[in-house]
């Protein structure tokens, strides 16, 4: 992902948005459609939780409908924007519950091979081992190598410079790389921490 690309905007995303602001219904229904799984997938990367997932799902999409008019077009894509609002939430949950990690549930499709529940175990061990990483690395990680934003895009939703973005990726990776290798999570970085957010709007 090379760090100078322009953030993209669909711009179905930015028409339904704008009908949302101006009360639409059938629109708020469209975007959560296209979307919603964008934003689950960032919020179980993060926590490793469905069910702590499908409440930020549903709480950002209820503050989309009481801030859809705060989008900025200018400012980047309205899937960041979504990611944006999806930090804030999932911060907030992660401070307050201290749920940084959680078992996978139990209801994964019956397995059909000796290479499908290797495959799935594969999986299971990445997740365990992102959601162990301290936040900040944790979060640039997921939006550029599971979400696929820029790095411009990224840094907006951080709120950082695209220089810190880097960094945190190369940090990740390297503690990422060491996870998997040793086969255990390693203990999270002790000077990591979640800060509070300061008092605004979840969708800004």
């Amino acid at each position: 992902m090379a760090e100078t690309d322009p953030p993209s905007n669909d711009p179905v995303d930015v028409r339904l948005l704008m009908e949302i602001a101006a009360g639409v219904e059938q629109s708020f229904v469209e975007l959560y459609r296209r979307r919603h799984n964008d934003v689950y997938r960032f919020a179980f990367a993060m926590a490793k939780s469905r069910s702590f997932a499908q409440d930020v799902t549903q709480e950002v999409f209820l503050n989309v409908l009481e801030n859809a008019r705060r989008f900025d077009s200018a400012k980047g894509s309205v899937r960041a924007w979504l990611f944006g609002c999806a930090r804030h939430v999932t911060l907030d949950r992660l401070r307050l519950e201290r749920r940084w990690t959680d078992d996978m549930p139990a209801d994964l499709a019956t397995l059909d091979s000796d290479e499908r529940l290797l495959v799935d175990q594969r999986v299971e061990r990445l997740h365990a081992a992102i959601a162990r990483l301290p936040v900040e690395y944790r979060e640039a990680l997921v939006l550029v190598e599971l979400q696929e934003l820029t790095y411009a895009e990224t840094a907006a939703v951080l709120d950082c410079p695209v220089g810190t973005v880097r960094s945190r990726l190369h940090r990740g990776r390297v503690l990422l790389a060491a996870m998997l290798d040793e086969g255990e999570a390693a203990p999270a970085d002790s000077s990591a921490r979640v800060e509070p957010l300061q008092a605004r709007e979840v969708c800004s």
